[in-house]
């Protein structure tokens, strides 16, 4: 029990260096200015698309800011139970591949492909030089606090969108974009001459620590791990038309949570058995290539439900407009106003302009119980303040970008043709 008291108590002095020491302090504010900024661009599509000022960047950057705290204490419990060190991980390799390979696509920005085109360059030639196991067990513990934090907030303020279907219908749905700043605690491995005595320390089980990345101390010379401030910052990004965002980030986590598993038990045997080491390096992107396009699959073979053909749907309201002080909710479907029944937006309008005084809604809510209800609101619409599902005639739309290299690529064969 001691032990772990001493560990606890130098694990919260590397904390606490990591908001004291101006170096650290001066990545945490480049990496919440970034975070900041992805907020930010959310806030103008909806402004820009929408007229809906519903995101704070400043608001949802401080909120990111506590989960990613919580991510970075579980992330740092997994590291150090596991003995997971950076030293021979090639956290800068994988930064560099993931780099590059998101010029490909933006979703490649991720440690499963960047580890995996890392380890097999050391299989293949030797370099760069780096422990695939522990490499491999890195990758599976981020992507396991990922999986956590998409359970609890991945949904949370979900931006509306619309899209073209494969039916060539436009319908609606949401973008699920979280960003996490993430601080946490890794550890390093060091090989210092003589016993380390001089060094705060704590005695660690004789098992310990189960990624040994293949280091070793000469005589006279003593392997010890440091704890070392680590920022890093995990992102989120998904679509739903067939769900709502809750559902598609809750099944997401869960897969995710399963591939991380998976990864994290071909890593141990790989640490174990050095001659298993492929078998992490295959699974990781292609696991995780499996988790996405099973996704996508599931969003294809099933039929979207925020759509305004029978009846108006809500697919989000205005902060502190009538439709919030009401009560309307995402996939409410307005179907009569004060008795008069409601078909299409036209109709809504209709009923209720030049306004309406203390107005009656029965909605219906495929994903609420009950399913019908009526809504007595006291005062005058409109504005009624809600985002409403398109028809699937409606002109825009969302189209999802490309990464720079193949933008590029598209653009030279459309020269050629």
């Amino acid at each position: 029990m001691k032990q772990i008291w001493d560990l606890a108590v130098i694990t919260w002095q590397t904390f606490a260096l990591m908001f004291t020491d101006l170096r650290y302090i001066l990545i945490l504010v480049l990496v919440f200015s970034i975070v900041y900024r992805q907020y930010s661009k959310i806030r103008d599509y909806e402004q820009g698309f929408f007229g809906l000022r519903r995101i704070d960047p400043l608001r949802e950057t401080a909120a990111a800011a506590i989960y990613g705290l919580g991510g970075g204490f579980l992330a740092t419990v997994l590291f150090i139970a596991l003995g997971v060190s950076v030293t021979n991980a090639g956290a800068a390799y994988l930064w560099l591949a993931a780099i590059l390979l998101m010029l490909f696509h933006p979703r490649f920005l991720c440690f499963a492909y960047a580890g995996s085109l890392v380890s097999i360059l050391n299989l293949l030639f030797g370099y760069p030089q780096v422990h695939i196991a522990t490499l491999m067990a890195l990758v599976a513990i981020l992507h396991l606090v990922e999986a956590a934090l998409i359970f609890v907030n991945g949904y949370h303020g979900s931006s509306p969108m619309f899209f073209k279907h494969k039916s060539g219908k436009v319908v609606g749905g949401f973008a699920l974009r979280k960003f996490w700043p993430m601080p946490t605690i890794a550890l390093v491995g060091l090989v210092v001459a003589g016993s380390g005595a001089d060094w705060q320390t704590v005695a660690m089980p004789d098992w310990w620590p189960v990624f040994r990345a293949g280091m070793e101390a000469p005589e006279g010379h003593v392997l010890m791990y440091m704890l070392f401030p680590l920022v890093v910052a995990l992102g989120y990004s998904d679509f739903v038309q067939t769900e709502l965002p809750k559902a598609k980030a809750r099944r997401s986590a869960g897969m995710l949570l399963a591939y991380s598993l998976v990864l994290l038990a071909l890593a141990l045997a790989a640490n174990a058995y050095p001659v298993l080491s492929i078998l992490p390096v295959l699974f990781a992107p292609l696991g995780h290539e499996l988790v996405i396009l099973w996704g996508q699959w599931r969003e294809q073979n099933r039929q979207p439900v925020f759509h305004g053909e029978d009846g108006v749907m809500v697919l989000s309201v205005y902060p502190d407009s009538p439709a919030e002080n009401m009560g309307l909710r995402v996939g409410d479907v307005i179907k009569s106003v004060n008795g008069v029944e409601v078909g299409d937006l036209s109709q809504l309008v209709q009923e209720i302009s030049p306004w309406a005084v203390d107005p009656v809604f029965v909605v219906e809510n495929q994903f609420l119980d009950p399913k019908r209800r009526e809504i007595h609101f006291r005062g005058k619409v409109p504005p009624l303040g809600i985002i409403p599902a398109p028809h699937p005639n409606q002109g825009a739309y969302m189209r999802i970008k490309d990464g720079a290299l193949k933008s590029l690529w598209n653009r030279w064969r459309a020269k050629r043709k």
